[in-house]
């Protein structure tokens, strides 16, 4: 078979995988390697896996231009001089796809300053920590019987445990190789028919806030705080007295205490994160809309709320819920917490207010947060072309309020309400 034959049969064969993924849902698998059965032998091979990987991509940020895709070997600089230096772990499809994952990287970069975003340049890193391993029985394997996960050029395989989590009729696709402060880890990406989702004919409206972190439109809380824990409080005090002790100069003892500090902050993330993701599988799961505001978080947190914000995990939900397809994203512009329901003026209310009143036509709500949560939901039906009847029927108060609002939005035209709402 000719080479142009057999590119043409890969490219049929790629558009046919991507046609049927289409109709798949795609979901990432964590997996951990167990380092406590590791040899010495595989711990120095994994080692020097991410440092090759680690001097092919900085050589390739170098210069991209006379770079290689298929290279054997990068230019590595040590002191003042320059030495090359082959790679003797790293495999032949990582080495592409490092050159590849990079290339789309600054092509990410020019998009975004085609549209007039401020954009830097792709920077040299002292650390890798990702690994792509692009084709399953290729690049990796894993034995699902007894456990075991290889990698390609190393000859041994490695004890992997959450094999569980993977279904047997998922298709396995890429991974990724992670290097965290507790572990080795495998992200694998595996692609499965879809369920059938139970309809609940319920929507649901979602305020971000301080006092709770979330608010529903139903008038539920959600809060998420997991602030520092003893672990980390007291990996950095000794930390920051192993440096007082022996100033700017490092020692091994400075990285097993900065090590410890790592481990501390990431469990800590991972309780947060586990609470999130409760919380969006529960709402995701309850209601077929979800309308949400855009809110500039990063705002919150650089102001007086810093520490809440950070030990909260509003961004992670925020970000979670703008990929899922049943979330509608309201703009940041719209004065959910203002604009009256009622007559459609804005009242400017201050933070310590957690009420709502209107300085107009009078009109009450005993939650500003719950008022602004379903502001947030019938915005969205609004914007989605969602007849009045229906999105009255979608407010959901529990107070004599209710019939006043549903009346107002059937009363109103779409042209009308428009007109009061901007």
């Amino acid at each position: 078979m000719s080479n142009a034959a057999k590119n043409e049969k890969i490219k049929q064969a790629m558009q046919a995988t991507r046609e049927k993924h289409k109709n798949m849902t795609c979901r990432v698998f964590e997996l951990k390697l167990n380092s406590r059965k590791m040899s010495k032998t595989q711990k120095e091979q994994l080692t020097t896996y991410f440092r090759e990987a680690k001097w092919r991509r900085n050589n390739i940020v170098a210069d991209f231009a006379k770079a290689s895709r298929n290279a054997k070997s990068a230019t590595v600089k040590v002191g003042d001089t320059f030495e090359e230096r082959p790679f003797t772990i790293l495999g032949s499809q990582v080495i592409q796809d490092i050159y590849d994952n990079i290339k789309t990287e600054i092509k990410g970069l020019r998009t975004k300053k085609e549209k007039g975003e401020k954009v830097g340049k792709l920077r040299f890193k002292s650390v890798c920590n990702c690994i792509p391993l692009r084709q399953y029985n290729t690049t990796y394997r894993i034995d699902f019987v007894r456990g075991l996960f290889r990698i390609q050029n190393i000859r041994k395989s490695f004890i992997v445990h959450g094999l569980e989590q993977i279904p047997p009729e998922a298709e396995i696709t890429n991974a990724k190789l992670l290097r965290k402060a507790s572990g080795f880890y495998l992200h694998v990406t595996c692609f499965l028919y879809k369920e059938q989702l139970k309809r609940t004919g319920r929507m649901v409206g979602i305020d971000f806030g301080i006092e709770h972190n979330l608010t529903l439109s139903s008038g539920e809380t959600i809060d998420i705080c997991v602030s520092e824990s003893k672990g980390v409080k007291l990996a950095s005090k000794r930390l920051n007295q192993a440096y007082k002790r022996n100033g700017k100069k490092k020692t091994s003892n400075h990285y097993r205490r900065a090590k410890k500090l790592r481990r501390a902050y990431e469990k800590d993330s991972n309780r947060r994160q586990d609470k999130a993701n409760k919380a969006i599988h529960e709402i995701l799961l309850n209601n077929d809309f979800v309308a949400m505001q855009d809110e500039m978080l990063h705002n919150w947190q650089a102001g007086l709320f810093g520490r809440r914000v950070q030990h909260s995990a509003m961004g992670y939900i925020k970000a979670k819920l703008k990929t899922n397809l049943k979330t509608y994203v309201v703009s940041r512009s719209y004065p959910s917490t203002q604009i009256c329901p009622a007559c459609g003026q804005k009242t400017k209310q201050p933070l310590k207010k957690r009420d709502y009143d209107c300085s107009y036509c009078g009109w009450h709500h005993a939650s500003r947060d719950v008022k602004s949560a379903q502001s947030i939901l019938l915005r969205a039906l609004y914007e989605v072309n969602v007849s009045p009847e229906q999105r009255a029927k979608s407010f959901v108060e529990a107070d004599t309020a209710t019939q006043v609002l549903q009346s107002m939005l059937c009363k109103y035209s779409p042209m009308k309400q428009e007109a009061q709402v901007l």
